[in-house]
């Protein structure tokens, strides 16, 4: 659970959340289960959820912690039930073998790696399934905004099933262009074949796989733009020290 989403501003102490507990607090069973967590050593982890007014709820860490046992955060009930969904899946994911993005990837696609020739197709399809108006697909970092705001109207475990090649096939068009890359099939480094943009330099690849999975398997609303624009400054900098370029004054 993120401390930057909760509504208190610092965590709350272990007697500031036995007060909310005794005064509006109720454990919330259900939500509860969600977030046990046993390790393969046999190991029980519980953290506790109770349900407060006004739709916000009191996640409360498993008071055996040694450090940080007993406190706690308030969340709101969307930022709870994405939690639990994303929790779902994490559990799901490494249960499956899909811990990786290109795992993860590979799971759900349904064009492998013949998906670099079917990008224009795949655009299309997307934007009919999520009522874009072809003309603002015009694979600017700009219209990632409303492919992320569709994708996430659209539902995140939907979009995984749906339309994971599409937005790999969208993304890596923002990306080539942005790059002045092509697509290529991986065939040099570990983790088998998949899709990537290729600028000519034998250890740099731009992932658009990475992007799609970092913005749909993790707890933040959907952010194309962000991760896309993380994915070109990291890739680019190493792009820039394999050329040489590296500390050179422009």
């Amino acid at each position: 659970m993120g401390q930057p989403k909760s509504l208190n501003e610092k965590r709350l102490t272990k007697k500031q959340v036995q007060q909310i507990i005794a005064t509006e607090g109720r454990l919330h069973e259900e939500y509860t289960a969600c977030f046990k967590e046993i390790y393969p050593s046999g190991y029980t982890v519980q953290h506790l959820v109770y349900e407060l007014p006004n739709d916000r709820f009191l996640f409360v860490f498993d008071p055996k912690e040694s450090s940080i046992g007993g406190k706690g955060d308030i969340f709101t009930k969307d930022y709870i039930i994405r939690s639990i969904k994303w929790q779902q899946r994490v559990k799901d994911d490494y249960a499956n073998n899909r811990g990786s993005s290109v795992d993860h990837w590979r799971f759900y696609s349904k064009h492998k790696n013949d998906l670099i020739n079917q990008v224009d197709t795949l655009i299309e399809e997307l934007a009919k399934i999520l009522n874009i108006d072809k003309k603002k697909l015009d694979k600017s970092y700009k219209s990632l905004d409303i492919v992320s705001e569709c994708t996430e109207q659209y539902g995140i475990d939907k979009a995984i099933i749906d339309i994971y090649d599409n937005l790999v096939a969208y993304i890596g068009e923002v990306l080539r262009l942005q790059v002045k890359g092509g697509w290529k099939i991986n065939a040099d480094f570990a983790g088998g074949s998949y899709p990537y943009i290729d600028v000519g330099l034998k250890r740099i690849q731009y992932m658009p796989i990475n992007v799609v999975w970092d913005s749909l398997h993790g707890l933040e609303i959907v952010d194309f733009r962000k991760a896309s624009g993380n994915e070109a400054r990291q890739v680019g900098a190493k792009a820039s020290f394999e050329r040489g370029e590296y500390g050179q004054k422009t």
